[in-house]
């Protein structure tokens, strides 16, 4: 296999860089001593405040980003007929695909930790590489968000021969559709749940278990893998698994098993059975989710020989990740609160908006959802999105953003009105100003689920939790 050969300063251009993994290679390759530029459309935070306060300017897409750099990284968002690409193949000139310049330019020569599944890889990501820092194992790291003291999820170390990276399931670009974790053979994997996503992608919930095991078929004898013990789909790539195997989880048969999860004082408590040795942690994420992404993110911190009080130590000054679960807004008078969380998948709302109910029982539970993915926009998986939005006590899901991405087809409109006993369909941005005023209460907890702008529901929101507006 051909490597890339790139020389030092060199100057690499990012089509698309605003998605959260390009961002955060290109603020990498800057910080190893390349000139880095990148053009997107639709700039949004975090990643637009990232990328600039890392000092990368964001352009336009346009024949002028093509003139100078001497190489180009094309994210697998962009389709043939962008004007640059159209003008790189054109021209002849030399491009890849983001993982591999990832795989080339910072993973090759380390013992990669690759954290994997449907759900929850930047959280346990995130974990992993706190856990390990605090513990002066010192990792460099690669996620698809922005943890909370960061400056990007992207970090470089000389330190150590470690590299943790969220391996992702989705493809590669428009020339390689294959997924972008095949591009790699971990040292050490884990799986977390899989479940049906990515549907421009995938067909079924088969073809994503087919892409898994032919990550297997990549990673070495001598490697470890870790799964998600409660998940019958993870635990059943067992059988096409030449490496060790080991699984997490709340089920009994795990070595690694979560033994109970309770709360007090605005914190969970998760105990752990880890191999026979019992370990207590305190964390202020809260949901069985999350404790499950604890317990993965402390199985792999075990195999690389981290102590039960490192990992007690470490979990209990996790500071989070940007758009997982983050308090945005909090008022001591009236106790309403605003929390940011990255859900787009109906498993993730349900877990988001169960997890506000345990870590603040008895508070009123106001959801806003932007169907911003590809698979949200086409509507898939709606009945089970609409049961997951009614767990709130109300729930809004806002109209289909046009033109985030740029997309091969037009998508259909969820329909709006009444869906289900507390979900309502918003027809257009300026209603939403409207819940505000009549629908929503000083005292509430209001979740704002997107991987997208949201919207302005966001800043709506903040707004109303500091004012402690009501009309």
């Amino acid at each position: 296999m051909k490597r890339l050969q790139l020389e030092s300063g060199s100057h690499i251009h990012f089509v698309g860089i605003c998605g959260t993994a390009m961002g955060n290679v290109a603020i990498g390759l800057k910080k190893r001593g390349f000139t880095v530029t990148g053009s997107d459309k639709g700039v949004y935070p975090p990643m637009s405040e990232v990328l600039e306060g890392n000092g990368i300017r964001v352009l336009p897409f346009g024949l002028d980003n093509t003139r100078d750099p001497d190489f180009f990284v094309i994210g697998n968002a962009i389709p043939r007929g962008n004007v640059e690409v159209e003008e790189i193949l054109n021209r002849r000139k030399a491009f890849c695909s983001l993982p591999e310049i990832l795989r080339d330019v910072f993973v090759e020569g380390r013992r990669l930790v690759m954290i994997t599944g449907t759900h929850g890889k930047t959280t346990t990501t995130a974990l992993v590489y706190h856990i390990l820092k605090e513990n002066d194992l010192n990792p460099a790291v690669m996620m698809g968000g922005v943890p909370q003291g960061l400056k990007s999820g992207f970090e470089w170390s000389t330190k150590s021969e470690l590299f943790v990276m969220e391996g992702d399931e989705y493809d590669t670009a428009f020339f390689d559709k294959t997924s972008k974790f095949l591009k790699f053979s971990p040292d050490i994997l884990v799986i977390n749940a899989i479940e049906f996503d990515h549907a421009d992608i995938f067909d079924s919930v088969a073809d994503i278990e087919k892409a898994f095991r032919f990550l297997l078929r990549r990673t070495p004898g001598n490697a470890k893998v870790l799964a998600n013990g409660d998940d019958a789909r993870a635990l059943a790539l067992k059988s096409d698994c030449y490496s060790k195997f080991a699984s997490f989880g709340f089920g009994e048969k795990n070595p690694y098993r979560i033994v109970s999860v309770t709360y007090g004082d605005g914190r969970m408590k998760v105990e752990l059975d880890m191999d026979g040795e019992h370990i207590s942690l305190i964390s202020g994420m809260p949901g069985k989710h999350n404790a499950m992404n604890i317990a993965g993110a402390c199985s792999v911190c075990r195999e690389l020989g981290v102590s039960a009080t490192g990992l007690e130590q470490a979990i209990a000054t996790f500071p989070g990740v940007r758009r997982r679960f983050e308090e945005r807004a909090f008022n001591e008078v009236t106790g309403g609160r605003v929390i940011e969380d990255f859900a787009h998948h109906p498993t993730a709302v349900s877990a988001t908006i169960r997890g506000a109910r345990e870590i603040f029982p008895g508070k009123r539970i106001v959801a806003f959802f932007e169907p911003a993915s590809n698979t949200m926009r086409r509507g898939e998986l709606r009945s089970e999105l609409l049961t997951a939005l009614n767990m709130a006590d109300i729930a809004f899901l806002l109209p289909v953003p046009q033109g985030r991405r740029e997309l091969a087809q037009n998508m259909p409109e969820i329909p709006v009105g009444s869906l289900a006993e507390r979900v309502v369909g918003l027809n257009k941005q300026n209603e939403i100003e409207n819940v505000f005023r009549q629908q929503v209460c000083p005292g509430d907890v209001i979740l704002i689920l997107s991987n997208g702008t949201g919207q302005g529901s966001l800043e709506k929101a903040i707004d109303f939790v500091n004012g402690g507006k009501h009309e």
